[in-house]
């Protein structure tokens, strides 16, 4: 092979090795770093001040005579309470626990859950709807607990909170009535239980199970035809 040519096959076989190197270097820069998990039952960090809202209690601040607030934006899962005698009216989403939409407001989740439930979009609202007017009902009738550790939900004015619900059987989380009849899936932000009765995964997969047994008996989202 003539001076030159191998020459000329060298200075590429550089340039390529030059080239393949200063990539690596690109790619490595530009991972993102990994970001620590948020541990169960906290918030967080950048929660609060992303939604304007204050950041979250470590404990759950308890009020045993909240109110419901009737309003059409209620959902299964979504609901405006009073939970002081003042005025003042909050809105909470339930930890754990997902509803049906009962409206079009949410295009992209309600598409999602029609995924999950398997039905159609109109059925998701359908059985959203049938699912508040279930909670509305349950609510005005019996008194109920709300437990909150005030933590945002982020882009919403809202707060997540636990529901504790007296019925002839003893006290029930909202949560768990929601799966009995179909009416929810498993999905959203956990959290411990207040008082170390169970942590966030042992209930998560208590709902799970709860969920598991509406599916089988075809109740509620799962009945559909």
């Amino acid at each position: 092979m003539p001076f030159r040519e191998t020459l000329l096959n060298l200075a590429i076989t550089a340039v390529l090795v030059l080239i393949i190197t200063l990539v690596a270097i690109l790619l490595k820069e530009s991972r993102p770093v990994p970001v620590a998990a948020i541990p169960v039952g906290k918030a967080a960090p950048s929660a609060a001040a992303e939604s304007g809202l204050p950041a979250a209690k470590a404990e759950f601040e308890v009020f045993p005579k909240a109110k419901l607030i009737e309003s059409k934006n209620n959902e299964a899962d979504t609901l405006r309470i009073k939970v002081k005698d003042s005025h003042e009216e909050t809105v909470f989403t339930l930890y754990f626990a997902d509803a049906p939409e009962s409206s079009l407001t949410h295009p992209q989740l309600v598409q999602d859950q029609s995924r999950y439930f398997q039905i159609s979009q109109d059925d998701v609202i359908k059985v959203g709807a049938e699912a508040a007017t279930y909670v509305t009902g349950l609510l005005k009738d019996k008194p109920f607990t709300l437990l909150t550790r005030w933590e945002p939900v982020p882009d919403r004015s809202r707060y997540y909170a636990l529901i504790l619900v007296e019925t002839e059987k003893g006290n029930v989380y909202l949560a768990d009535l929601l799966m009995q009849k179909g009416y929810a899936r498993l999905a959203g932000l956990s959290c411990d239980l207040p008082g170390g009765v169970k942590g966030a995964d042992d209930y998560g997969l208590y709902l799970h199970k709860l969920s598991k047994e509406a599916r089988e008996a075809k109740l509620g989202a799962w009945g559909v035809q």
